[in-house]
């Protein structure tokens, strides 16, 4: 008979502590209710306090465990707040997922410096940040997993998304260079990069791919909860997810 260790079987999410950034709507949302129906406990961080805690409250209500901690990921002392808030209510911290983030398009000659801030904070300097904090915990307690949840726009340029995909690539160097430095640490780091998805990221986008063949965000919280449950022995370091007939 095959000889099965706990390094080959699946990671069991029971009681684990999973941080979710980003995580009122869309994307975030949608795997905070995946991990706490794999019976996570979750924190839910966003900006927006009365959103985030309504989705807390709804995953309460279905009998999983989650708080709401309101959080903007490019402020220190937000940042310092949130780690600090999920280890007073659960006294640990196993998942951190990196999923916040903005978009703001036009192109190079006529962007607005100030937007150019805040796609690069939002969508990298927060990934750091969060990170930063986290990190210390998780080595502390001899291993852990950093999902970062980015775009395909780290490999794919577009026009008109110069702020957006320079901020994507630079999570995605940012993770590669994290995995390496934590590798031995028992600290696993993996890049989700999905293609076009149907969340309110569109709403103020007049251009955008059809949504009817756009990935749902159900569809990326499944390949998060997939990475969260690898068995230890292994890490999967990036995924590419991507809709059926391929659009971007």
């Amino acid at each position: 008979m095959q000889n099965i260790t706990n390094n080959t079987l699946p990671y069991s999410l029971k009681g684990k502590v999973a941080v979710i950034t980003g995580a009122s709507k869309g994307i975030g949302k949608a795997i905070a209710f995946t991990l706490a129906e794999a019976e996570a406990r979750v924190v839910l961080a966003a900006r927006t306090h009365d959103v985030v805690e309504k989705v807390a409250a709804d995953i309460r209500e279905s009998g999983a465990d989650a708080i709401a901690i309101p959080t903007d990921v490019t402020d220190v002392d937000a940042v310092k707040n949130l780690i600090k808030s999920t280890l007073d209510s659960y006294q640990k911290l196993d998942i951190l997922i990196n999923n916040a983030g903005n978009g703001i398009f036009g192109n190079v000659t006529n962007f607005d410096t100030s937007d150019w801030d805040s796609v690069i904070n939002s969508n990298l300097k927060g990934v750091f940040l969060c990170t930063k904090y986290a990190l210390p915990y998780l080595l502390e307690q001899d291993g852990g997993q950093i999902i970062n949840v980015l775009s395909i726009a780290a490999k794919v340029a577009f026009p008109a998304s110069g702020a957006y995909c320079a901020a994507k690539a630079g999570a995605l160097a940012l993770t590669k260079v994290l995995a390496a430095e934590v590798r031995e640490q028992n600290v696993r780091v993996t890049a989700v990069l999905p293609g076009s998805v149907e969340t309110p990221f569109w709403d103020d986008i007049s251009q955008h791919p059809d949504f009817e063949k756009m990935l749902k965000p159900e569809h990326v919280a499944n390949v998060v909860l997939s990475v969260c449950q690898q068995p230890l022995g292994m890490v999967t370091e990036e995924v590419v997810v991507m809709p059926p007939l391929g659009i971007l």
